[in-house]
């Protein structure tokens, strides 16, 4: 069955709409596989009340250096680069897992100081954060920091003033925009889809998505990785492809490591939210990166004629 461009209402061209029976092959764009490097007990404190019996610092760095190794494990066996979006506190108290990283050529992406959501900083805060975070991660991983992602995606209408904090903070490109309204935390509605330059000079690569039925969905990380089907994920990069542009994947070090942590008091509901699918994570990334061509975000801007700088 054949699929058509569908236009979003700015006038960009969208992901195609899926169909059932598209199965077709993918196209040789580069698309870009990123992970946000934290540990899940700091990742989720905003999120539900953790037991103080399960916050532990030391506990969590290690979980965090296990992962993260098995992640670029992973990423030897195909030889692909990817982006690490790291929170800034990590170069502080594991500053060799990031040298570790930046030597084996990935790129070195920031994350904020601490996971914490932006719209609940005031601007002064998070200003002196990011920028802290920025400098520890250049000055340990001997690389400039070109990208950034929120936590939680939390760049939404609220605190959308964080877009001129990074331009001017000396960022070349942000993903941190959800162009969805489903979620409870975050997203923006109408903002574009696909690669784009923002009027401050920032460049903009939102999380990916997919229309169906008129309605704007997420797909391509986290939970919608582990939770949809993989072969509707590959659908799902396809269309996009299709469409001229790279995806924007990501994953979180949890989801493809052998350490998991596990929060006994949690409900079922969040117990499915959290853990499904992660004791197969290592081979469902591995199918997917496969199938597909990644590099670093910034090797794809570069390419694409997007990324003006001096290395």
């Amino acid at each position: 069955m054949n699929t058509v461009i569908q236009k979003l209402p700015n006038g960009d061209a969208g992901p195609e709409q899926l169909e059932v029976n598209d199965m077709g092959l993918g196209t040789d764009i580069e698309n870009c596989v990123s992970i946000d490097v934290e540990g899940f007990v700091e990742s989720n404190l905003e999120s539900f009340r953790v037991p103080s019996k399960y916050v532990d610092r030391a506990r969590e760095n290690y979980e965090i250096e296990k992962n993260t190794e098995a992640f670029m494990g992973l990423l030897d066996e195909r030889n692909i680069h990817a982006t690490f979006f790291i929170v800034g506190r990590i170069a502080r108290d594991i500053p060799q897992m990031v040298r570790q990283v930046a030597s084996r050529g990935h790129e070195i992406g920031c994350h904020s100081f601490e996971h914490l959501r932006i719209f609940n900083l005031q601007r002064q805060e998070f200003r002196e954060g990011l920028r802290g975070a920025k400098k520890r991660l250049e000055d340990v991983s001997g690389t400039r920091v070109y990208g950034f992602r929120a936590p939680d995606f939390s760049i939404t209408k609220s605190s959308i003033w964080a877009l001129d904090e990074l331009s001017e903070a000396g960022f070349l490109y942000d993903s941190s925009i959800y162009p969805i309204r489903i979620h409870d935390v975050y997203g923006i509605d109408d903002a574009r889809t696909g690669i784009h330059k923002m009027s401050n000079g920032l460049i903009e690569w939102p999380l990916a998505t997919f229309d169906l039925l008129g309605m704007r969905f997420p797909f391509g990380g986290g939970g919608y990785f582990r939770l949809y089907p993989l072969s509707f994920t590959k659908r799902c990069i396809r269309a996009v492809n299709r469409s001229g542009h790279p995806c924007m994947l990501y994953i979180h070090p949890y989801e493809v490591g052998p350490v998991i942590p596990r929060i006994r008091e949690l409900s079922a509901y969040r117990r499915f939210r959290h853990y499904h699918n992660c004791h197969n994570g290592q081979s469902r990334l591995r199918n997917i990166l496969q199938a597909f061509t990644f590099s670093t975000a910034i090797r794809i801007l570069e390419q694409k004629g997007q990324a003006n700088y001096v290395r």
